[in-house]
């Protein structure tokens, strides 16, 4: 009978219980629950007396519970909590030699159970886990598998989610295989030569060959080779006329790894291989395949609105295409290990990624995290940095600055292609500190330290990891701290930072500063500065936590777009003859304000931006932007009563399991009505909802309970691929587009 040699993706059929569960430790249980395969007691116990309901992967129960004035505001007004998972599992009837169950993110201290046997435990809910279990498991009988989810401590100071929210996969294989953790594939630049670079790990490999291909964008064989197989083995293909990877022109070729024994394929591995150089300087910008390349970067918390962090790759590459729009070409997975689809959708689309490790110390448990992140970002070409921590209390001392040696060191020991760095919120100028052991010294904030570090350390590269936190609330016109809402021109911002202003015109005059990464590309759950409750998200993302602009996401697009472009604000709803604060944010030279078809004002650009004060009257604002000979307009309407309620398919594809559908409030000419904030009922007729949301960071509304509430005109819903939905809004018009 052959051996068991495929994946399972365990994604559905998934039992949860929020809370603690009820285990029968009574005697005489209590002698055989210490046992192997009675852990969890009386299994027919724990299953009926716990009351279950039907999920599937990814889940973060947190994202339906309530908020509460009495709960913590860091993590949005939400308990602290623990719940269970278990999920049936009918194997084939063919012998099992390898199997590892492989959680990709469980959120909180995590303890996995199958068949009653304690398989392993986590104690992270920021780094991927695998656990060996063949030898637990029954071919062609009924499985148990039970994930016990402790989300009640904190690792962040944010809204952190909690359950299993990342995939899981069990792997079956044969004892020989593939050690896929050991398996370092990638594009490799010597003597002048581009390789396809493959660096394997195999368990039991006598009498194996391995075989490896490499493939191009369109699926033709560039180059293979074939050998015997060992221990550890290193390939290189030589490829010819090689097309490069970049942000710009993200081209990737793949790489396939078997194993075989006789001819029969044993085992597989595969990589997306991106061919490109990156050098670090001192004193000039990064190159990326020798080009100059200034590090336009953004922080991103993982959670989105409706779904919290069970964020799906339909919904992460959305939210990348967002990214891209505004001209960003990095990403910073703040302050968590990115995904295995966000870095897939990153390496296809062309976005730089900065890894970060969530915890600060030299722990077993730490060491063992950063073994998983760098296993699995080594792999990606999207990945060009490391960062060990985000904002330690030791980073300024020589105590820190030993632990971060360690740790860059043993970083080292899984990849030396990347450099390593720290996010530092203080102490770069101390005598001693973490920054002297850094390959770039990653500073957040603190502008005016640059250039004093940069003469400390004039050999290594400078990066602003994290900068510029700009308040603002999409459509609002008006700052109103009764209100907790504020205004989108760009001026107010944290004042433990510096403007967006100051900080990317440093970026742009001194090419010694590598980037930045403003902070954030979109709200997040929790940490709700500067106001406490009702205020229940973040103001700072250029985006909501929907993913629609807000207008400093048009101030940022003028710093980092090469191309012309204009963003004209606010929208025109005023009372007449109101004085309104009228600004365009632009990349170009000079600004012409028209007004109805008639001039009403001219001016240089400072800065990125030109404002006018003009009295309201209803019709067309428009503002014609010149650059040299190059000329761009952008305008604003004023919108009439609403009339319909168009709902927009987002999707950036097919292929996945869910639906981002927009919604927007808008007039008889498709001008979107910006002080609409209705209730638009959904009757699901075919197919489920998994959140809804409206980017307004006061909303207390959570799950889906049959409508959403538009905010500024506007709201989101999270479906299934197959969902049919039926909409109404009082008197307004459903439109599909």
């Amino acid at each position: 009978m052959a051996t068991a040699n495929y994946d399972l993706t365990l994604r559905d059929g998934w039992q949860f219980h929020r809370g603690s569960a009820s285990l029968d430790d009574r005697r005489p249980n209590l002698y055989t629950s210490t046992k192997a395969g009675y852990r969890l007691g009386h299994i027919e116990w724990f299953l009926e007396k716990n009351d279950w309901t039907e999920v599937e992967l990814p889940h973060d129960w947190l994202a339906g519970v309530m908020v509460s004035p009495d709960g913590d505001s860091s993590c949005g007004y939400k308990p602290h909590e623990e719940g269970w998972y278990h999920l049936h599992l009918t194997l084939p009837d063919e012998p099992v030699e390898s199997a590892e169950l492989i959680f990709d993110g469980v959120m909180g201290k995590s303890t996995v159970y199958v068949n009653g046997i304690l398989a392993g435990r986590n104690f992270s809910g920021y780094n991927r886990f695998a656990f060996q279990v063949g030898d637990f498991l029954k071919p062609g009988e009924d499985n148990l598998i039970v994930v016990h989810a402790d989300a009640r401590h904190w690792e962040g100071w944010w809204y952190e989610g909690a359950g299993i929210y990342r995939p899981v996969t069990l792997r079956l294989r044969q004892y020989s295989r593939f050690v896929h953790e050991k398996c370092f594939l990638r594009g490799e630049f010597a003597d002048g030569t581009w390789h396809a670079a493959a660096d394997l790990g195999i368990d039991e490999p006598d009498g194996l060959q391995v075989k490896a291909v490499l493939t191009d964008a369109d699926g033709l064989t560039v180059a293979e080779a074939a050998c015997t197989a060992d221990e550890t083995l290193s390939l290189r293909l030589p490829i010819a006329n090689p097309a490069l990877w970049s942000p710009d022109q993200p081209y990737l070729y793949r790489m396939t790894c078997t194993l075989t024994r006789d001819g029969a394929v044993i085992d597989t591995v595969s990589a997306n291989i991106g061919l490109r150089t990156i050098q670090w300087s001192a004193n000039d910008r990064m190159r990326i395949n020798g080009v100059p390349t200034v590090v336009q970067g953004i922080c991103c918390h993982q959670d989105h609105g409706g779904v919290g962090v069970a964020v799906t790759p339909e919904v992460m590459e959305y939210r990348i295409r967002l990214l891209k729009k505004q001209g960003i070409n990095a990403y910073r997975c703040a302050h968590h290990a990115p995904a295995p689809e966000l870095l897939e959708i990153c390496d296809r689309l062309g976005m730089l990624v900065l890894a970060e490790n969530r915890h600060f110390d030299l722990t077993a448990e730490t060491l063992s995290q950063i073994d998983d992140l760098v296993t699995l970002c080594r792999n990606h070409p999207s990945v060009f940095l490391y960062s060990i921590f985000n904002e330690e209390p030791l980073q300024s001392t020589v105590r820190g600055r030993r632990m971060a040696k360690k740790l860059r060191e043993h970083i080292r020991r899984l990849d030396t292609t990347r450099p390593v760095t720290a996010a530092m919120s203080a102490g770069v100028l101390t005598e001693s500190n973490v920054s002297d052991e850094m390959d770039v010294v990653g500073i957040n904030y603190c502008l005016k330290e640059y250039p004093e570090a940069h003469v400390r350390l004039p050999e290594k590269p400078i990066l602003g990891t994290e900068n510029c936190p700009t308040f603002a609330t999409r459509g609002v016109c008006r700052t109103d701290e009764q209100a907790q809402v504020f205004a989108g021109y760009g001026d107010e911002w944290a004042r433990f930072a510096e403007s967006m202003a100051e900080t990317l015109s440093n970026v742009e005059e001194n090419v010694w500063i590598s980037g930045s990464f403003p902070w954030s590309g979109f709200d997040y759950f929790g940490e709700p500065a500067p106001h406490p409750w009702p205020s229940v998200s973040s103001h700072w993302g250029i985006m909501d936590m929907c993913g629609f602009e807000k207008d400093t996401a048009g101030y940022l697009r003028a710093w980092y777009r090469k191309e012309l472009t204009a963003h004209l604000l606010p929208h025109w709803n005023h009372e007449a003859g109101e004085e309104v604060r009228v600004c365009v944010f632009t990349n170009g030279e000079r600004a012409e304000l028209s007004l109805n078809g008639r001039v009403i004002g001219e001016s240089a650009v400072e800065k990125r931006r030109a404002e006018w004060k003009v009295a309201f009257e209803p019709g067309v604002l428009q503002v014609r932007v010149t650059r040299g000979g190059e000329i761009v307009t952008d305008e604003v309407r004023t919108a009439g009563d609403a009339v319909q309620l168009t709902m927009e398919d987002a999707t950036p594809s097919s292929d996945g399991r869910q639906r981002i559908l927009n919604l927007a409030v808008t007039d008889e000419n498709g001008t979107i009505v910006p002080w609409y904030d209705g209730r638009v009922m959904v009757k699901v007729e075919e197919g489920r909802v998994y959140g809804v949301s409206n980017g307004d960071p006061r909303s207390h509304e959570v799950g889906f309970h049959g409508s959403v509430k538009l905010f500024s005109g506007r709201a989101q819903i999270i479906t299934s691929q197959d969902a049919r939905l039926s909409l109404s809004c009082g008197k307004l018009i459903v439109k599909m587009q």
